[in-house]
């Protein structure tokens, strides 16, 4: 068990007062008292409906919240803490709580849930997010089954989404991602995931760096691919868009961050592997749904301008010559005329991604020297799509991927040059 984590005595307790589950969902909370009840529903209600038979665990492990979310859920259905806590039924689905710190972590969070998992033998585990406000039953039993039933380690999700939600993603997270790994998985960034008991274990024992524990899923499903490990992705349906976020600095340092870190540290897996290949997807492979064009993007021009003028000394550190020249060169172009190129952005990552492995600079100063040039590209990208169709933005999608496939042996040239 990693270092870090203190099951307390009273944890512990209801931990042995549950005994061994076939099936466990994690809800991570800090001050969610306004939606956790609706999410602990949608659980009970999967439970009911499509797992009466197995013996199941509901899991709260809180941040430090102050808005009485424990007390939430441990007075639903007029229920109060006491003897008969956790019974919400005929049949028995005990509801656990615990706080695991003082301020929120999804690192020490998932490191609480792995530890619980463990101790009770759980043969598949979801964990869900309570911001989630639409929040489905089937959304449970999609992310609990493949590993209960069908023997999968990891269990991403897809969901339905409007044309321009999840740019990130789509733009550097999944095709980056998809080229080095050599797995097809859309969604390794998200918050809602299903694991299996096994994988679980596997991790536990790994503590994670900082650089991984605001996004600990995708740790999760590389550290599945690295090993062996079966993975799937489940059809969720409609995604509602987050009612807040992480900035744009503060998203890419999480997550771009966070995929450089399992670059670094699974090189040994993905520097001999080529091609890529899919993965056994139940449902429909993903969605996109028409959504009216964005609004003006003109700062997010400005800010990738100044942001390449302010760099002018930082980014010779990052990228190659020939690289620098290139994005200063699109910098000065006017703004209808501007287009920032597929193969010019794929290899701009690559170049990122190798300069984080050798530690050019310090690392979150690399991290936060992509936020500009990210802000150009994404510029870039509604120019081009402001009025295309969702079939269009996928294809222009799929031809990225293939760039970032192309590109490759490149980033595994730079990744081994000394300089």
């Amino acid at each position: 068990m990693a270092e870090e984590i203190f099951l307390g005595d009273d944890f512990l307790r209801q931990l042995m007062s549950v005994g061994e589950v076939d099936l466990l969902v994690a809800l991570p909370t800090y001050n969610n008292a306004g939606t956790v009840v609706q999410a602990i529903q949608a659980i009970e209600d999967s439970y009911q409906q499509n797992f009466v038979r197995d013996r199941v665990v509901i899991l709260n492990v809180d941040g430090g919240s102050t808005d009485h979310t424990t007390e939430a859920i441990l007075n639903m259905n007029g229920r109060k803490a006491g003897a008969h806590r956790g019974i919400t039924s005929l049949r028995t689905v005990h509801r656990v709580t615990t706080q695991y710190g003082r301020t929120p972590s999804q690192g020490l969070a998932l490191q609480t849930v792995l530890a619980a998992a463990d101790l009770l033998r759980a043969r598949s585990c979801a964990m869900v997010s309570p911001a989630t406000t639409n929040l489905d039953p089937s959304w449970i039993a999609n992310l609990l089954k493949p590993a209960y039933r069908q023997d999968f380690a990891f269990v991403a999700p897809l969901y339905a989404r409007s044309k321009f939600q999840g740019l990130l993603a789509r733009n550097l997270l999944y095709p980056m991602s998809r080229a080095v790994f050599g797995l097809r998985i859309r969604e390794m960034y998200s918050d809602e995931w299903g694991f299996s008991g096994r994988l679980a274990t596997n991790c536990l024992g790994q503590k994670l760096d900082e650089a991984v524990r605001a996004r600990p899923e995708a740790w999760m499903a590389v550290t599945a691919i690295c090993t062996g490990m079966k993975c799937c992705q489940s059809f969720l349906g409609p995604k509602a868009p987050p009612t807040s976020g992480p900035d744009i600095v503060e998203a890419i340092r999480q997550t771009v961050g966070n995929l450089f870190w399992c670059f670094h540290n699974f090189q040994d897996h993905w520097l001999d592997r080529t091609g890529t290949e899919g993965v056994p997807t139940f449902g429909s492979d993903h969605e996109l749904m028409p959504e009216d064009p964005p609004a003006s993007q003109d700062k997010s021009f400005e800010l990738f301008r100044s942001g390449v003028k302010g760099m002018d000394t930082v980014l010779p550190s990052i990228l190659t010559a020939d690289t620098h020249a290139q994005i200063r060169q699109i910098a000065a172009l006017e703004p209808e005329k501007f287009r920032f190129s597929s193969e010019l952005w794929v290899r701009t990552l690559y170049e990122f991604a190798a300069s984080y492995h050798r530690a050019t600079i310090a690392r979150d100063h690399i991290l936060q020297s992509l936020v500009p040039l990210y802000r150009g590209q994404l510029y870039s990208f509604l120019l081009e799509h402001g009025q295309s169709s969702p079939e269009e933005i996928e294809a222009d999608s799929e031809g990225l991927c293939l760039e970032f496939e192309r590109q490759k042996p490149y980033l595994i040239e730079r990744w081994k040059a000394k300089s």
